[in-house]
């Protein structure tokens, strides 16, 4: 399997109990160069963003070159998510436009970061928390605290190696990520974006 590319887990952002109604918003920040800074920028941007306007959100590496966002919430369908996520995308994209881009056109990116929200249809996946990815080094796919994010923060550190005693030295920082509180709060926000 690995010699495949099949050694991380890409689960749905819903769960069975209610299939059609995903629990996250995501955003993937994807370089288009292989310049992790401007992931790092951009989700400092997108914090701002996400604390002007009350929203309680996550943050991991992608276990590659970028950064994933997870906004936990409730009650939309993969549709409203998609549409949630496009406002959100475009509106952090206004905060840093000379680094990042909201075309999906590869060809047309330049070495502008990507910020996507095509992780929030029905079938789309997005590596799960402490999933070891596919790469040229074991790295993990890592949940961090928002403090972390920082010009400092090297995704490569974070491998199969070293994953189990970070978790053993700080805990998981996204044990409280599927809080019906935080769920409902954020919601409420978030259908201001539909």
């Amino acid at each position: 399997m690995i010699n495949i590319g099949c050694i991380d887990i890409n689960p749905w952002t819903s769960r069975i109990g209610n299939y059609l109604q995903p629990d996250f918003i995501i955003i993937d920040l994807d370089p288009s160069d292989k310049d992790f800074s401007k992931a790092i920028e951009t989700a400092m941007a997108a914090k701002q963003f996400f604390d002007e306007n009350s929203l309680k959100t996550f943050v991991k590496t992608s276990g590659k070159k970028g950064i994933h966002l997870f906004l936990p919430c409730q009650g939309f369908s993969f549709s409203n998510a998609r549409a949630i996520g496009v406002n959100i995308c475009n509106q952090v994209h206004k905060l840093i436009a000379r680094i990042t881009t909201t075309t999906v056109s590869v060809s047309q990116r330049g070495d502008k970061l990507y910020i996507d929200p095509n992780q929030n249809d029905e079938a789309d996946t997005v590596a799960a928390p402490y999933s070891v990815r596919p790469y040229q080094i074991p790295t993990v796919s890592t949940p961090l605290e928002w403090r972390e994010v920082k010009n400092t923060l090297d995704p490569s550190n974070f491998t199969i190696s070293t994953i189990l005693k970070r978790l053993e030295r700080k805990g998981d920082p996204w044990q409280n990520i599927l809080s019906e509180k935080i769920m409902v709060a954020n919601s409420k926000v978030l259908a201001e974006f539909l």
